[in-house]
């Protein structure tokens, strides 16, 4: 599913929507062989707030192709650049989501097991 009003395209990837933003790029850039015509662009936050990541599809001044900047390749419909792009990205800050959390819990654990130890050395100590 893709809405387009001008320069802000909805695409919608797995019953969400994400509003990707045309942009033109500063100065003349080439991705591989192409030129760049514009970027289109939308912002991706983490379930939970905190992390937030960029979806970025390269617009080339062929009119007919896209790619997204995660992965190599083009892709002929901009619906299905973005939707490679949105979930390649997705899939990056679920991953960077779920080691923080793993870090966080290992931390807290190993926090514990100090706390237990010391106890126990004390418990021993005083007996």
């Amino acid at each position: 599913m893709a809405k387009d009003a001008g320069d802000i395209r909805t695409i919608g990837v797995r019953g969400t929507e994400f509003h990707f933003e045309r942009s033109l790029p500063a100065k003349e850039r080439k991705v591989g062989e192409r030129k760049l015509a514009a970027l289109w662009v939308a912002p991706l936050a983490a379930a939970g707030g905190g992390a937030l990541a960029a979806a970025t599809v390269h617009e080339f001044d062929d009119g007919i192709l896209y790619g997204p900047s995660s992965i190599p390749g083009v892709f002929s419909d901009f619906p299905g650049a973005a939707a490679a792009e949105v979930t390649v990205r997705w899939l990056e800050l679920t991953s960077e989501q779920l080691v923080i959390r793993a870090k966080r819990q290992r931390d807290i654990m190993m926090a514990a097991a100090g706390v237990i130890a010391a106890i126990a050395i004390v418990a021993i100590s005083f007996r």
